[in-house]
């Protein structure tokens, strides 16, 4: 009897044993984009793909791209306080602190090679690692694109930007740099966006390739102004809470997935924006590159927001200064 019990007893161990050896934990990574743009893609393909091979499946990562687990600012609250274990999301951090939001300040960056460069540098690691005093892990900068002007008002020149009745997302930074730059703001949430230019309630709107041709904009607007005034990345982040009961080990095999997601994403991100240009062109849409007196005129309109930023920011300066020397 005593044999008999003690066989069980072991039985029930080892069962115990085996099912926690085999335990699989399961991370859920929310973002905003679409099934088909690159950073869904890239998510998918390799850092998905690298960490569950080398994990040897003890982790999963369930991707739930569209929106699927709540708006941007869902997500970014739920890293905060661990409902949430990863996610992608753009710079809705700066509400809490406003140095997460220098990447979006106007004109910084002249084309994509030099925001790459950039955000693969010591100050993006910098500023990247503050996140953590608010309960977040950075592990990669992706890439959005820069934010181009959609219209059905021709703009070649800066004094064509008086009146125009823009879209722009409903933060205040956007507001600046549209007064800034003698636009009419109009802010709104994207999905009433559509409509509002169909019913031209709005001239346009304004935001990258990607997600011009992703949300349909497109389908009601002429023309395409590359003004590329401010660019977007997509920070690939995850739960404070989740990554400190990651091991040491399996920390490693998550930055190094997170290095090829960030590698493989641009290089996606940038084919695709040349495809979406070549979409464009081919469903009749006009796609004005600015002048060099053009893009003049909006650096020196500009130029006012950079001595606001000083002035309220007393380590705006030094961090600009950072940037520069980055690129």
């Amino acid at each position: 009897m005593k044999i008999k019990y003690l066989a069980k007893t072991f039985l029930a161990s080892a069962l115990i044993l085996s099912s926690s050896a085999f335990a699989k934990t399961i991370i859920k990574l929310g973002h905003y984009n679409s099934d088909v743009h690159p950073s869904n893609i890239a998510l998918k393909e390799y850092f998905k793909k690298t960490i569950e091979e080398k994990t040897n499946n003890r982790y999963e990562i369930r991707i739930y791209p569209n929106n699927q687990l709540g708006g941007e600012d869902q997500i970014v609250n739920g890293l905060r306080n661990g409902t949430i274990e990863a996610g992608i999301t753009g710079l809705l951090l700066q509400n809490v602190d406003p140095i997460f939001g220098v990447w979006e300040w106007p004109y910084l960056f002249k084309d994509n090679q030099e925001a790459k460069k950039v955000l693969e540098s010591p100050i993006a690691t910098e500023i990247g690692n503050k996140m953590e005093n608010y309960g977040i892990k950075l592990l990669a900068y992706g890439m959005n694109g820069f934010r181009v002007i959609s219209s059905n008002k021709k703009l070649e020149k800066f004094d064509d930007f008086k009146g125009l009745r823009l879209r722009v997302p409903l933060n205040s930074l956007f507001v600046d740099w549209a007064n800034a730059m003698k636009i009419n703001p109009q802010s709104m949430p994207l999905s009433e966006v559509f409509t509002a230019l169909e019913q031209k309630v709005i001239d346009g709107q304004e935001n990258p390739y990607m997600l011009i041709k992703d949300s349909g904009l497109y389908e009601v607007q002429k023309y395409i102004i590359q003004s590329n005034h401010i660019f977007s990345p997509g920070l690939l982040q995850i739960s404070l809470k989740t990554w400190n009961k990651i091991s040491k080990e399996d920390q490693k095999i998550f930055l190094e997935a997170a290095k090829l997601y960030q590698e493989k994403e641009w290089e996606l991100a940038i084919k695709t924006e040349q495809d979406v240009k070549d979409f464009f062109k081919q469903n009749g849409k006009e796609i004005i590159v600015p002048s060099k007196s053009f893009k003049e005129d909006m650096l020196k309109a500009s130029e006012g927001l950079y001595q606001q930023f000083y002035k309220k920011y007393d380590w705006s300066k030094d961090i600009i200064e950072k940037i520069n020397a980055a690129k």
